[in-house]
C-alpha cells in the first residue's frame, strides 16, 4: 500500500512538473494524459524496480527508469532511457503494456553534509535488458481526482484551474525478464499500473 501511494504522489508530481511546458503553449487550455506501469521486487537485501511513464517532455514516447538498491551494502544503482512510443506498448482497452528496451546504468554514491543536503556522483555501471510485459483488468479500477486553483508556475503566469482523474487498475501481473532474471523468481514482487487524464487552464 505504501509503494502504491509513493507511485501516485509521483504522478502528482510530474503533472506539476509539465505544467511549466504547458504554459508556453499559444493556447491557455491544456488537456493532456498521462500512463505509468511499474515493476517492484525484493531479494535478500537488495530492491529493485522499473518504471515506465508518459515523456512530457518528448511527443510519443515513455521514460523507462530501473533502480536497484542493496540495504545492506548501502549501493544504489539508476538508469533511465527514453522509449519511442513505437517501442512501447500501452493498451488500456486490450489490459496490456510492453517494454523492451536497453537502459545504462550508474553507481551513484551520496555525500550529505552538515546540514543534510546530498549530492549524488555518478560511475559508470554498464547496462541493463529489461523486457517485460503488464497485463491488467482494463474494467476494474480505482479512481481519484484533484483539483488545484490559482497556482503559480512562472513570474507573471498562474493556473486559473487544474484537475484530472487518476485510474489505478486492479488484478496487475507481471512477466519477463530484468537483466535475464525473471520476474517469478523474486522472493516478492508486485507490479502498478495507472493512467489519468487532466485539464489545466493557463492565465
Amino acid at each position: 500500500m505504501k509503494k502504491v501511494k509513493v507511485l501516485f504522489l509521483t504522478v502528482v508530481f510530474l503533472l506539476t512538473m509539465a505544467l511549466p511546458a504547458m504554459a508556453q503553449s499559444n493556447s491557455p487550455v491544456y488537456k493532456g494524459s498521462f500512463q505509468n506501469v511499474s515493476f517492484y521486487g525484493s531479494e535478500g537485501t537488495v530492491d529493485t524496480s522499473v518504471d515506465l511513464s508518459t515523456n512530457y517532455e518528448g511527443k510519443n514516447s515513455y521514460i523507462l527508469y530501473y533502480h536497484t538498491y542493496n540495504y545492506e551494502t548501502d549501493e544504489y544503482y539508476y538508469g533511465s532511457a527514453v522509449v519511442p512510443a513505437s517501442k512501447a506498448v500501452f493498451d488500456i482497452n486490450k489490459g496490456t503494456a510492453k517494454v523492451n528496451q536497453t537502459v545504462e546504468v550508474y553507481k551513484v554514491d551520496f555525500t550529505c553534509d552538515e546540514e543534510g543536503d546530498c549530492t549524488g556522483d555518478k560511475t559508470p555501471a554498464g547496462t541493463k535488458s529489461i523486457n517485460l510485459t503488464w497485463a491488467f483488468n482494463p474494467k476494474s479500477y480505482s479512481t481519484s481526482k484533484y483539483t488545484e486553483r490559482n497556482v503559480q508556475i512562472g513570474l507573471d503566469e498562474y493556473i486559473k484551474l487544474s484537475k484530472g482523474t487518476f485510474k489505478d487498475y486492479n488484478n496487475v501481473s507481471v512477466s519477463g525478464t530484468i537483466d535475464g532474471k525473471g520476474t517469478d523468481s523474486f522472493e516478492y514482487s508486485g507490479g502498478h499500473v495507472s493512467s489519468s487524464s487532466s485539464m489545466t487552464i493557463i492565465k
